[in-house]
């Protein structure tokens, strides 16, 4: 997950900004596939017009059963679920706080 803080690309830009601009996140994700013993990509891309507001990713990842290894869930990757306004509401705040724009 990409937190939005002072060192993100994306801080302090409004939601307006975001989807109006020409902006364009780019996800890769190589993996190695122990079942075909092979390495196997996946490319993920958002416009600014795609990007949620208020909501975050679900975990597509979790520990083999055996705890050795790291499985990944690739047809988990774009489920995601929506942050309540209060929540949101409350980052919002902390980062105006953090402007001092309040």
């Amino acid at each position: 997950m990409h937190i939005i803080d002072d060192k993100s690309p994306f801080y302090g830009l409004s939601l307006e900004e975001i989807k109006s601009s020409n902006l364009e996140v780019m996800i890769n994700i190589r993996a190695f596939d122990e079942h075909y013993s092979n390495t196997v990509q996946q490319r993920i891309s958002y416009k600014g017009d795609e990007i949620l507001y208020g909501a975050r990713f679900l975990p597509a990842f979790a520990p083999s059963e055996d705890g050795r290894s790291t499985v990944l869930k690739v047809q988990k990757l774009n489920h995601h679920e929506k942050l309540e306004e209060a929540h949101v509401a409350a980052i919002l705040e902390k980062i105006k706080l953090e402007q001092g724009k309040v």
